[in-house]
């Protein structure tokens, strides 16, 4: 997005200064123990269901999976206008038996998945920030994401979630069997994530930043 204003409004690119959105890591936060709790091999996914969002990208990447990943389960949340297209992948990719559209659900009931998640994906084909992402992270779920837009840059040279080329399911796959195969890896993906979002992304962060901005502007 900071690309995209110097290059609309013709700005040096010294003169834009890039202030990440944030979150309420607290509201992602699950109780004690609940990590431990993940013992099912479960994927879970969620946002507006539309072409762009990549879901299908997923579905692929499960069929591929489940005679690999015995017991994969994944849950796609969300509505919007491609849900009926995505269906009908899901049942031409032999997995709706495995792969469920849960339509909306509400925060509490997303906070539940999350508590059983082995593993978060955002399989977007183009995402200009991505606070899924984070989300995914503040709940304590390992987050794999494709390196599109703003994505790539949350989580590129972090060690807090893993990256696939966006539209590629056989590395989705391979990401997601790799997280599911090494809980040390995993874990570890956790602690980098919780340090990441402390340092930029809470709202204690994004305040401290907004004001260092405001500072370099009074001294001009």
């Amino acid at each position: 997005m900071a690309r995209e204003v110097v290059h609309s409004f013709e700005l040096p690119s010294s003169k834009v200064h890039l202030v990440p959105n944030g979150i309420d890591t607290h509201r992602w936060q699950l109780p004690p123990g609940a990590a431990e709790a993940r013992r099912e091999p479960l994927v879970v996914a969620w946002g507006r269901i539309q072409y762009e969002k990549g879901f299908q990208v997923l579905a692929r990447a499960v069929s591929e999976l489940r005679q690999r990943v015995p017991g994969i389960r994944c849950v796609i949340a969300g509505r919007g206008s491609y849900l009926p297209e995505l269906q009908t992948q899901i049942d031409m990719e032999g997995v709706s038996d495995i792969v469920q559209l849960a339509g909306f659900v509400a925060d509490e009931q997303l906070h539940e998945m999350l508590q059983r998640a082995s593993c978060v994906v955002i399989p977007s084909l183009y995402e200009p920030f991505g606070i899924v992402a984070l989300e995914g992270m503040a709940a304590g779920a390992p987050t794999i994401a494709a390196r599109t837009g703003g994505l790539a840059e949350i989580i590129e040279g972090t060690d807090a979630g893993m990256l696939f080329e966006p539209g590629n399911h056989h590395e989705l796959a391979e990401c997601i069997a790799d997280v599911l195969a090494d809980p040390a890896a995993a874990d570890l993906m956790r602690a980098n994530a919780a340090t990441l979002l402390r340092k930029t992304y809470t709202w204690d962060a994004v305040a401290t930043e907004t004001v260092q901005v405001y500072r370099t502007a009074l001294s001009y």
